[in-house]
């Protein structure tokens, strides 16, 4: 019976509900060859948010991994999870980077 109620603590307390809170997406262009991503995240305690410092890591990696062409067609994503009384807010970005 123990292990029981501890698996269905473990489930519920592990377990998360996703919503997308935005999407946006630039125009895409018509060469598509070469399809770089990045993401950051930051977690939170009962949704009391100070910063959003963590999506600049994200706009970062993206322009790292597209060094010297012109990033377009970029899609970003942002999202929050929610675990019980924590949240993980993340932004996911992709885009195609054409090297001139």
């Amino acid at each position: 019976m123990f292990r029981l109620i501890a698996i269905a603590v473990c489930l519920f307390t592990l377990s998360g509900c996703v919503n997308l809170n935005s999407l946006s997406m630039t125009q895409v262009p018509e060469a598509r060859s070469n399809l770089i991503s990045a993401s950051a995240h930051d977690w939170n305690f009962l949704g009391f948010v100070f910063d959003n410092d963590f999506v600049d890591e994200a706009v970062s990696e993206l322009k790292q991994k597209c060094e010297g062409g012109k990033l377009q067609g970029v899609l970003t994503k942002h999202q929050t999870t929610a675990y019980l009384l924590v949240f993980k807010r993340e932004v996911i970005a992709s885009g195609y980077c054409n090297k001139a």
